[in-house]
This record gives structure tokens, sequence and C-alpha cells, in this order.
């Protein structure tokens, strides 16, 4: 039997082992048991530990997450727990490069950075830009630029292997197929380049599911598969009113793309319905909001109408009641607070200023007010009454604010206008026109750019949201200044009235 030794200080030791140091041993071999039980790996014949069956509860093992990479798993288990510092020290490395723009090294890096962070959607995000955008410039050909725009998208197909519950990706997958090809300075080449491109179809659509190459229609359904990941129960981590607003946005771009290429008739207007089609889909998605409160864009004008019959409900509940609440406190208005209200508000002092903002918020009469005041056997139902009012206003209020952040209402005149005949008139007619001044046929294009004209104003007059936005005054200002351009050349005069002058006025002033 081994007997215990001495120390140098007397005390007793068992195998050359301290009692302290002996205890902490003990207690290490303690603790490994339940741990062991927690970390146990899953496999074909256990769920594993407790660890390992809350990621595959709430889908955060790598399996759930999307592909499981070798190559990755491998780099990960070599830094021995230092993953975290390697990554940081690769940030900084890849920050390096981008600032003195060295291509090649930072694509090298972030690559890297995608093996230790698969499933990390900043990196795919910064990576595939850095192709699409920063590294195809560097090249002179619009075939080499058009291949590395490319090679941004695969890498983000790529991305998407490794997170397959992450909509960001598709998004963007999304966003760089229909913008960077369809926006860029030479989307007529990359459009082109699109349709053609065998190995990218064959890739992304072997079933040929999509009738047309069309770069747009692509974008639109990579979009709509992030959606449906939504809609799956996976996470958005973007801000759900924009990120569903993008299948309209890209339906809208295809129509005009069309117009733009010359395909106008039958072909432009069912672009057009696609677009009024997917702006319905949007309408009616609940979108959640800041208030905690989801709501769908299409339910401002029945909430409005909603309100106002409660309101009528109200005022025959308490006839004249809400009218001599408003009359007795702007009676008890001071002198000084009616003249304040009677100078225009730019032509305020301070005094001024002051005193009006009091008389305002002493004039603000509701029905919740009004609905105090009521006489004691109809009170509980006016207080009801007042209770729904409020919450139906509030509710068209909060849509009509989440409806002016996507201009919801521009586009929605917009794709019931462009489906009829005088919109299709004004975009065929204005696009033969510029193709006519081009070609230097001058009084012909005159005349295509005059019948634009006319045809613009009857799809103006029928339509007040387009008539008063900002956005339809500047582009017709555009074709009006082409318009100017050959008068000029013609050595003729503008025409005076013109047209579509109302619509000239307000985007500012004309040469």
């Amino acid at each position: 039997m081994t007997e215990p030794q001495r120390s140098s200080r007397g005390e007793q030791t068992w195998l050359g082992l301290r009692p302290g140091t002996l205890l902490a041993l003990v207690a290490i071999a303690v603790l490994l048991v339940p741990l062991s039980a927690l970390s146990q790996p899953a496999d074909s014949t256990s769920t594993g530990g407790l660890l390992a069956r809350l990621r595959s509860t709430y889908g955060l093992s790598q399996a759930n997450l999307g592909e499981v990479d070798p190559t990755s798993e491998t780099m990960r288990f070599a830094t021995l727990g230092l993953k975290n510092i390697a990554v940081t020290l690769l940030w900084d490395r890849a920050s390096h490069y981008k600032k003195v723009e060295d291509w090649a090294n930072l694509s090298a890096t972030l690559e890297q950075i995608t093996k230790l962070q698969p499933n990390f959607y900043t990196v795919w995000d910064f990576q595939a830009h850095n192709l699409s955008y920063n590294t195809s410039v560097e090249f002179d050909d619009y075939h080499d630029r058009y291949a590395w725009v490319i090679k941004g998208i695969e890498f983000l197909r790529q991305g998407i292997a490794y997170n397959t519950r992450e909509p960001r990706l598709l998004g963007r997958m999304g966003w760089f197929i229909g913008q960077k090809i369809g926006k860029a300075d030479e989307k007529v080449q990359y459009r082109r380049l699109f349709k053609a491109d065998d190995d990218f179809h064959d890739r992304d659509d072997p079933d040929r599911t999509l009738p047309e190459r069309d770069n747009w229609l692509v974008g639109r359904q990579k979009y709509r598969a992030g959606q449906a990941l939504v809609d799956r129960g996976a996470p958005l981590k973007t801000t759900p009113l924009i990120f569903h607003s993008e299948p309209m946005m890209t339906a809208i771009n295809y129509a005009r793309a069309l117009e733009a290429d010359g395909e106008f008739g039958a072909t432009a207007k069912d672009g057009w319905k696609l677009a009024n089609e997917e702006l319905a889909r949007f309408a009616e998605r609940d979108i959640s909001t800041s208030w905690g409160v989801p709501i769908q864009l299409r339910l401002r004008e029945s909430e409005e109408k909603r309100a106002a019959m409660i309101a009528d409900e109200l005022e025959t509940l308490l006839p004249g009641q809400y009218k001599a609440l408003e009359e007795s406190r702007r009676a008890a208005l001071t002198d000084e607070q009616r003249k304040a209200l009677e100078v225009p508000q730019m032509d305020r002092n301070e005094a001024q200023q002051q005193a009006a903002s009091v008389a305002e918020s002493q004039l603000a009469v509701t029905w919740k007010m009004v609905a105090r005041q009521a006489p004691a056997d109809v009170r509980a139902k006016a207080e009801e009454l007042a209770r729904e009012y409020t919450e139906a206003q509030e509710r068209a209020t909060m849509i009509e604010r989440y409806r002016d952040i996507v201009n919801f209402d521009f586009w929605k005149a917009s794709c019931e206008a462009e489906v009829t005949e005088p919109a299709l008139e004004a975009r065929e007619s204005t696009w033969r026109a510029d193709k006519e001044f081009e070609a230097a046929r001058l009084q012909s294009a005159k005349k295509a750019y005059e019948e634009s004209f006319a045809a613009w104003r009857k799809v103006l007059d029928a339509s007040k949201v387009l008539r008063e936005d900002s956005l339809t005054a500047d582009d017709i200002a555009e074709v009006v200044g082409r318009y100017r351009k050959l008068l000029e050349q013609l050595d003729e005069p503008f025409p005076t009235p013109f047209v579509l002058q109302d619509i000239l006025d307000r985007s500012g002033p004309q040469p």
C-alpha cells in the first residue's frame, strides 16, 4: 500500500500532490460528468445532451442552418478555441485591403472569413457587393464587368446554401440581379448577356420554371423565395415593410424595362398587370409595426370609412355636442390668443408662436372629451363608440405613415393608370419621339412628342395622385426638356399655353 508522503513543509501528500491540488482535480473530474451529459452530440441512435437538444429545438445546429462545409468545420477546429480572435484579425485585414483598393487580397481574406463564419450574414453581403460593384468596375470590357457581377451573385448563392433560413440573402440576390444588371450604365448589354447566360440559368433554374430569362423576373423570384421563408417562420432581421415591398418594385421595374426596350401593346400591358398583382399582394400582407400591431396597407380607406361612420353614430347619439364643445373652448380663448391665431404661422414672432400653440391645444376637441360629458343614460355607449372611433382613426393614421414610407399611393396610382390606353399611348409616343430625335428626324419627333403630351393630359386628368406627385412632374419635365431642345434646333418657340404647364410648374423653374 502506498504510504502518504510529506512535503518539505510537513504537509501530507499523495503521489506527490498537495491536498489543495488533489481537491481541484477531484472537482474537475466530478464536473466532467454533468458537462459530458450536457454536451453529448446527437447521432443516429440518440438525441444527444441538453445542448444538442436545444440546438435542434431552436434550429441552431449547422444542419438546421444549412449545408455543412467540411473545410469550414476543420478550420474552426484548427483555431483551438481562438476563432473569434482569428476573425477579428481577418476583418481588420479586410478593412485595410478595402481602403487601399487591393481587391484580390480583400477577396481572399473575405473567403477565409466565410470559412470561419459561414452563418454570418454580413460577410456574404459584403463580399458579394465587393465582387459585383467594386471589382467589376476595374475592367474595361463590359463582358468582363458582367462576369464579375455574376461572381458576386454566385457568391450570394453559396451563402444561401449555408444559410437556408436567412431571407435577407435571397433578398440581396434579388437586388443584385434586378438593380445591378437592370440599372447599371451598361444595362442594355447586361440584360442581353443575362438572358443568354446558359451557365447561370442552368444552375439557377434547371427545371425551366421561368418562361423568360429577364433579370427583373428572376430578381422577383428571389424576393418571393425570401418571403416564403419568412412565411414559414424564418426570422427577418430587417425592416419588414421595405423587404416585402421589393417584389412589387421589381415587377414595376420589369414593366418599365419592357417599355424602355420598345415593347408596347399587349406585352407592356401584361407587364403592368403583373405589377398590379404584386402591389395587391403587398397591400394584403400583414406588416409588423413599431407599435406592435400588424397592419395591412390596403385597409387605410376602410379604417377611415369606419371612423366616419362611428362619428356619424356619435353625432346622432349626442347631437350638436361636439360643435358646442368646440365653440365653448373657442370662447374661452384670450384676446392675445385669438390675435395670434389670425397671424400667418410664418409671420408670427416668438410670443405669438407660444400663444398660438397654447390656443391650438385648447381648441383640440375629441369624441372622447365629448363622450365624458354625455348624459348618464348614454355615457357608457358614447364612451365605447369614442374608443372605437379613436382606434379606427389611429389605425388609419398608422397605415398612412407606413404607406408614405414606400410611396404606396403613387405606385398604386401608377400601376392602375399604366394599363390604360392613354398611358400606353403616352409611353409609346415618348419612346418613338426619342428615337426619332436621336435619328435627327426632327419633324416626326416633334409630332410624336406632342402626341405623348396629349395622351399624358388624359392620364393626369384621370388621376389626382399622379397629377400632384413630384415624381410625375420630374419625369415629364425630363421629356419636355428634350422637346425644348428639339424646338431650338427647329428654331421654333415653345408653345403657350402648354398642355402640361400645370405639371411643369410643380417641377420647378423652367428655362
